[in-house]
C-alpha cells in the first residue's frame, strides 16, 4: 500500500508539472486511445471467419529442411507430433500460453514425456500470461520440468521497475536441439483457429542456434535453477538465426530488415500485424519506391487493437504517396511477421515491425536466402492478398478530416506499442 500512494503521488506531481500545452496533448491521447478502445468492445468485429490455407510441403536446403505453416491448427499438430517422438530436451517458449483446449494440449504431452525422462523447459511471458490462472502456469511439482515466468509482476512495485518495459516476444520450440520451431503463433485458441499467421519449422544444424537462445535468456535471468544443456551453434549461407537482445543492445532484426530493402531490385512483400515502422525504415522503404520496387504491404483491415490500427493508418499515406500499395487483411486478423524480397531472400519470425520489437524485446526470426523457398511464401502472400481489399492514396486522402487529426494526435504514442 505504501508503495501505491508514493506511486500515485509522484505521477500526481509529475503531471501537475508539465507544461499545459504538453499536458493537454497528453490528455487528448488519452481520452482518444480510451473511446477508441471504448468502440472496439462495441463494434462486430469479424475476426472469426474461416480463411483459406495452403498446404506447403517441406524444402530441402542443403543439410536443413523448412516447411512453412499459416495457420495453427497443422502447426500445432506437428508441433505435439514432433513432442511425442522427444528423446532428450524439450525447450518451449511463448509470449501467450493459454489455458484453453490447446495450451491443455500442450501441457499434457509436456508432463507425458516428462515422465519418460525427457528434460522439459518452458519459459512465458509473465505479462503475455498475466490472465492465465496461477495454477495452469505451475505445471505443478513434476520432475523432468523446469518453468520460468519471463518478467513476473511480484507486486505494484514491479510497475516502477523499468526492466518491466522488456519482454520476451518469442515463440520458440525445440526438440532434442535437431528440430526448431519460430514464428508469430503463440500457444493457445486464436491461433488454431480463427486467426492467420506464419510458423516455420526447420529441421537440421541451426536448430541448436534456437536452442541456444532459449538457453541464453533463461540462464540469465533464472539463475538459480540453470540449464546445462550445450549445443553446438553453426552458420548457413541459406538459412540464419537473428535474435534481438534489448539488454545488451543487441538488435540485429531491424538491420536485416532495413538491408534487405536497401537490396531489393524489383519487388518487397511484406505483412505484417502491427505495422508502426520508424523513421528510417519507412525513409529506406520510400527510397526503394523511388528506385522503382514495387511494394506491398499487407496489415490487418482489423486487428486487436484499435490504437495500434489508427497509428498505423497515420503512417501508411506517406508511403503509399511514394508509390508502396497497401492491402487490408479482411475477415479474421492476420498477425504475421514475414517479408521476401525479389524471389530469393524471407524472413518469418516473431519481431513486429515497431518499436517494441525492434528495440524493447526478445524476438527471434529466421532468414532464408532460397529461390524455392521464396516462392512458397509468395505464394502465401498471394493467397492472402485475395483475402484483402487494395487502399489507395487518394482514398486515403479523402478520410474524414477528423480521422485524420486523430491518427496524428496518436503519432506520439507510436513507441508504447
Amino acid at each position: 500500500m505504501r508503495w501505491l500512494k508514493a506511486g500515485l503521488w509522484f505521477l500526481t506531481e509529475w503531471v501537475l508539472s508539465l507544461p499545459r500545452l504538453l499536458l493537454a496533448s497528453i490528455l487528448a491521447q488519452l481520452g482518444l486511445m480510451g473511446a477508441l478502445m471504448a468502440y472496439a468492445k462495441l463494434r462486430n468485429r469479424s475476426v472469426e471467419n474461416s480463411f483459406p490455407q495452403l498446404d506447403l510441403p517441406p524444402i530441402d536446403l542443403g543439410e536443413h529442411s523448412v516447411q512453412l505453416f499459416d495457420d495453427g491448427g497443422s502447426v500445432f499438430r506437428q508441433m505435439l507430433f514432433d513432442i511425442s517422438l522427444a528423446k532428450e530436451s524439450i525447450l518451449l517458449e511463448s509470449y501467450i500460453f493459454e489455458r484453453d483446449e490447446v495450451g491443455l494440449a500442450f501441457k499434457r504431452a509436456l508432463i507425458r514425456k516428462a515422465r519418460e525422462g525427457v528434460k522439459i523447459y518452458v519459459t512465458f511471458d509473465g505479462i503475455g500470461t498475466l490472465h492465465v490462472p496461477e495454477r495452469f502456469k505451475l505445471f505443478g511439482k513434476r520432475r523432468n520440468i523446469r518453468v520460468f515466468e519471463f518478467g513476473r509482476l511480484k507486486s505494484i512495485r514491479s510497475f516502477f521497475d523499468t526492466n518491466m518495459w522488456i519482454r520476451t516476444h518469442r515463440k520458440i520450440l525445440v526438440i532434442d536441439g535437431k528440430i526448431g520451431y519460430l514464428g508469430g503463433m503463440n500457444i493457445g485458441r486464436n491461433y488454431a483457429r480463427t486467426w492467420r499467421d506464419t510458423h516455420l519449422k526447420i529441421e537440421g544444424p541451426i536448430a541448436a542456434n534456437i536452442a541456444e537462445e532459449f538457453i541464453a535468456l533463461w540462464n540469465k535471468y533464472n539463475k538459480k535453477h540453470k540449464i546445462n544443456l550445450s549445443y553446438a551453434t553453426t552458420s548457413d549461407q541459406q538459412v540464419g538465426i537473428c535474435a534481438n537482445d534489448p539488454i545488451e543492445y543487441q538488435l540485429p532484426i531491424r538491420q536485416t530488415y532495413l538491408d534487405a530493402i536497401n537490396d531489393a531490385k524489383h519487388y518487397i512483400y511484406i505483412s505484417n500485424a502491427y505495422f508502426l515502422p520508424d523513421p528510417l525504415i519507412r525513409a529506406t522503404l520510400i527510397d526503394a519506391a523511388k528506385r522503382g520496387v514495387d511494394i506491398q504491404i499487407m496489415v490487418p483491415e482489423i486487428s486487436d487493437n484499435i490504437v495500434v490500427d489508427w497509428i498505423c493508418r497515420g503512417l501508411l499515406g506517406e508511403l503509399m504517396e511514394h508509390g508502396a500499395r497497401v492491402l487490408l487483411y479482411r475477415g479474421t486478423m492476420i498477425h504475421a511477421k514475414t517479408m521476401t524480397v525479389d524471389g530469393l531472400w524471407s524472413t518469418v519470425g516473431s519481431a513486429n515491425l515497431d518499436t517494441r520489437s525492434l528495440a524493447a524485446n526478445y524476438e527471434i526470426n529466421a532468414t532464408i536466402k532460397h529461390p524455392a523457398f521464396a516462392r512458397q511464401m509468395e505464394a502465401m502472400f498471394l493467397n492472402d492478398r485475395a483475402q484483402s481489399r487494395e487502399i489507395n492514396y487518394q482514398t486515403w486522402r479523402s478520410r474524414s478530416i477528423f480521422i485524420h487529426l486523430g491518427e496524428q494526435v496518436l503519432q506520439p504514442a507510436r513507441g508504447l506499442f
